[in-house]
């Protein structure tokens, strides 16, 4: 295998030394054939629009992607190719609301050359000294958009899922040994991210990540309530101040905006409908699936703003004096 090192190159010395050499957790977002809901790709855009950042480490993606299978985007005024726009990936050096450094990885999820990029994400990983590894993924589920998103929790330590006696639950896309007699065994494709955090693990770095439950019947549509979801749970695991209010009202006007299509649409109201029936049904009885789950709730500083956002907006209206008799 050639040097893996030689997939990527450093932006420039004076960026690196912004850089701590410790505690720093890195984040990845890597959309690719399949991000239900575009749960990634709005979570990494809302990410880079919301937070200062500096980039550290850009990959060379020629060597990584395969553009006939996915083709860059070409701009076109009538008469010339103004722009094409080459995906990257990159690595960056993120603050979050409390000025707190991370590293963000974001881009497509390679094409190519798996192994070798995840050697070569090891090794900045270990000049970096990052201490934990956290990404995001969004699955399509047969659950309903009326309904608490669950995620998928998996890690390659199980101490990082709250669990320290237990198994790690795998990476989506892996065939894991629960260790029982009888136990299920699960073998499904794999993503990039699935090989990166079978690979830490065996690098004695952790590393684990969740994958957000999407309603099938929206997988090809924009669905930022699973992006907020993963976001939540990325917070909370890195230990980072992400802010997630504005992405919560994108959340709500798409909310509403899809209950105003549903009500002109019988069929799919139908399976919406039957969706929740089994989805209440299989909530009344004990989960036995090895799956370790958690469900999306909304934080209490969360709640505490949006409160203080509708007082404001409701500052100086009175209720009407009652009529004179």
């Amino acid at each position: 295998m050639r040097d893996p090192r030689d997939l990527y190159r450093f932006e420039s010395t004076e960026v690196l030394e912004a850089v701590p050499r410790s505690g720093l957790t890195l984040v990845h977002a890597l959309p690719g054939m399949v991000d239900a809901g575009n749960a990634c790709r709005i979570a990494a855009t809302y990410l880079r629009d919301e937070l200062r950042h500096l980039r550290l480490v850009s990959f060379d993606t020629d060597e990584l992607l395969d553009y006939r299978g996915s083709r860059p985007q070409a701009s076109f005024d009538g008469t010339s190719f103004v722009d094409v726009e080459v995906p990257e990936l990159t690595l960056s050096l993120m603050y979050d609301e409390q000025d707190r450094p991370f590293l963000f990885l974001d881009g497509p999820e390679p094409d190519l050359q798996w192994r070798r990029l995840a050697e070569a994400l090891i090794d900045l990983v270990e000049y970096f000294d990052v201490q934990r590894v956290v990404g995001m993924q969004g699955v399509p589920m047969a659950v309903p958009h009326t309904r608490p998103i669950g995620l998928f929790a998996h890690a390659n330590d199980p101490s990082l899922l709250g669990r320290p006696g237990a198994r790690a639950t795998p990476a989506p896309g892996t065939a894991p040994d629960f260790g029982e007699e009888g136990a299920a065994e699960l073998v499904i494709p794999a993503a990039f991210s699935t090989l990166l955090e079978h690979r830490l693990g065996r690098a004695d770095h952790p590393a684990m990540g969740y994958a957000a439950q999407i309603p099938h019947y929206l997988a090809r549509t924009d669905f930022p309530a699973g992006s907020l979801a993963l976001l939540r749970r990325v917070s909370e695991a890195a230990g980072l101040d992400l802010p997630l209010v504005h992405l919560g009202d994108l959340t709500d006007a798409a909310t509403v905006a899809l209950q105003a299509s549903l009500e002109q649409n019988a069929e799919v109201r139908q399976i919406v409908g039957a969706l929740e029936e089994q989805y209440d049904s299989m909530g009344a009885n004990e989960d036995s699936s090895p799956l370790a789950t958690t469900m999306d709730l909304p934080t209490a500083d969360e709640i505490g703003e949006h409160f203080e956002r509708f007082l404001a907006d409701h500052d100086g209206d009175s209720p009407e004096e009652p009529p004179s008799l």
